[in-house]
């Protein structure tokens, strides 16, 4: 065993496409600070995205390699994340404990990598749903073992895949809780003043890009639907995208001006902190970050039943779950929108859910612990 693995300091590299805008992006951020934190040595591999700002003051190296690419930048990629190891002082034999892909494209550098080194590969699903047939099938390496967010993700590797369940291991996303405190009506009243809404109740808000797959449409239908159930409340989007000007249009043309307010993408936590219920319609979430940081604040959600929701709603109590499919999520707006006592109390159950069973400290536990495992696994061979 190598003395980096022995005195528990592990050094990790991840292999992704890029700091590219996205749910991966952010999980390798928060998962490496905190690597960091515990005396792990991460560094990342990838190509330079349109969020390499969130890495440039990192603690942690980043390595410039084309794995995006096909075969041809694939073959260059194994070269130059070796001598980027090098560089950067990883260069004991093997130089890292474990690889952590993030793509399958990523994930056949470092199969040749890990055998080169004889070292472990975890792959990460953040999306189901992808293609698995024909030369996609093929070109596939799931890791040593799989880690997945969410059940369902889990249940689409053992159902579409077929990949034993003994190489999956389920660990959900987690958010710093004390970073997201149960909001109380003080608190609401105060976001909602920042944000012009003034005393108007209820607000519903929806968070991410203005795109597909996120529905984004369906919210301005239950803002239309809900006038008379709810006359005084008011629908908050905030992001961007490329359907905003669809969006825009639609809002105006149905006279509903006064009613959606479309924020500039930023910080969600006012947003979220105004709110009496969070709405995410998306057809598909490789686990929503969203969810997790509105319920921690005290605010219940509807989502539709993608990835991740399962860990997230116990149906009634911390919010409700509908077919990703429109009239069934209008028609479970309607519903909690009619129920304003019903829903403070599942907001008080949602930030209790997200502090048993979704902090960060515990994904990170179970992160490390994994780690651990497969390099001794390995290692025995």
């Amino acid at each position: 065993m190598s003395e980096s693995a022995s005195d528990q300091s592990l050094r990790v590299l991840h292999l992704t496409a890029g700091s590219d805008a996205g749910g991966i992006s952010r999980y390798l951020h928060v998962l490496n600070h905190e690597l960091v934190g515990r005396g792990h040595r991460p560094v990342i591999a990838g190509e330079v995205g349109l969020w390499h700002d969130l890495f440039e003051d990192a603690p942690w190296p980043w390595v410039e390699a084309p794995l995006k690419g096909g075969a041809v930048s694939l073959w260059r990629a194994r070269g130059l994340v070796e001598r980027g190891l090098r560089r950067e002082g990883f260069d004991g034999r093997p130089p890292v404990d474990v690889i952590h892909s993030h793509y399958r494209r990523a994930s056949l550098v470092g199969r040749w990598l890990a055998k080169r080194w004889r070292v472990p590969l975890v792959y990460t699903l953040h999306l189901t749903g992808i293609p698995v047939g024909g030369a996609s099938g093929w070109m596939s390496d799931w890791g040593d073992i799989t880690h997945v967010p969410s059940s369902q993700a889990r249940d689409w590797l053992l159902e579409e895949v077929g990949l034993a369940a003994e190489r999956i291991e389920l660990i959900p996303h987690g958010v710093r809780a004390e970073n997201y405190p149960e909001a109380g009506d003080d608190a609401r009243r105060a976001a909602r003043e920042a944000l012009g809404l003034g005393d108007r109740s209820p607000v519903v808000t929806f968070v991410g890009r203005f795109d597909d797959p996120k529905n984004e449409a369906w919210v301005v239908d239950l803002a239309d639907l809900s006038r008379q159930i709810a006359p005084e409340g008011v629908f908050v989007m905030q992001g961007e995208g490329p359907h905003e000007g669809e969006l825009r249009r639609s809002i105006r043309k149905r006279g509903l001006g006064e009613r959606v307010r479309v924020l500039a993408y930023g910080d969600p936590k006012d947003a979220y902190v105004a709110s009496d219920l969070v709405v995410i319609p998306s057809s598909l979430e490789g686990f929503s970050y969203v969810t997790t940081e509105a319920m921690a604040l005290g605010r219940p959600v509807l989502r539709t039943r993608t990835a991740g929701w399962a860990e997230h709603v116990i149906e009634g109590r911390t919010g409700r779950s509908c077919a990703v499919d429109r009239e069934a999520f209008l028609m479970a707006g309607l519903e909690m929108l009619n129920d304003s006592e019903g829903l403070r109390a599942m907001g008080h159950e949602a930030a209790a859910h997200v502090r048993g069973s979704l902090t960060l400290d515990r994904q990170v536990d179970q992160t490390v612990e994994l780690y651990k495992r497969v390099i001794a696994g390995a290692r025995k061979y």
